[in-house]
């Protein structure tokens, strides 16, 4: 139930607001690539150094600001959408479900799944693929067609 919750409320932020989801998208990319280079050696550093805090959730930390929070930053902060019509919200859906599928996996570690939240995260990594080509796809075209608060 938590990651339908999750994405209902992704999708609503994200169709309601109209924001830019360009960069924001882009973003998020840049943060799993960041996160995987050096988050978990980061955490394990940081651990090591500062008694107490665990490295597991050190990780989740870590990972949750790069690709969640730093990205959603971003949305907020950003003009409204060099998109258009159907367009803009497919992009929309692509970002939440994109944004979903990557943090499928730390709330299934943290929060207990039902047979719902599976078939959610089933459903999305098996559309993973399609969904990440065709998110970075929009998300180019919607940067190239924002340009400072203007639609060329």
């Amino acid at each position: 139930m938590i990651l339908a919750v999750f994405l209902a409320a992704l999708l609503l932020l994200f169709v309601v607001a109209r924001h830019n989801v360009g960069v924001p998208f882009l973003a998020m990319i840049a943060g799993v690539a960041v996160y995987e280079s050096w988050g978990a050696s980061f955490s394990g550093f940081i651990a090591e150094h500062i008694s107490g805090l665990d490295a597991f959730w050190i990780q989740y930390a870590i990972y949750g600001i790069l690709v969640v929070v730093f990205p959603l930053i971003l949305y907020l902060r950003a003009g409204k959408s060099g998109l258009f019509g159907i367009l803009r919200v497919a992009e929309s859906i692509v970002f939440a479900a994109v944004l979903t599928i990557m943090v499928a996996e730390p709330l299934a570690s943290i929060f207990s799944f039902d047979t719902l939240a599976y078939d959610i995260a089933g459903f999305l990594n098996s559309i993973r693929g399609i969904a990440m080509i065709v998110g970075i796809a929009t998300a180019y075209v919607d940067a190239f067609l924002f340009h400072s608060g203007k639609v060329w």
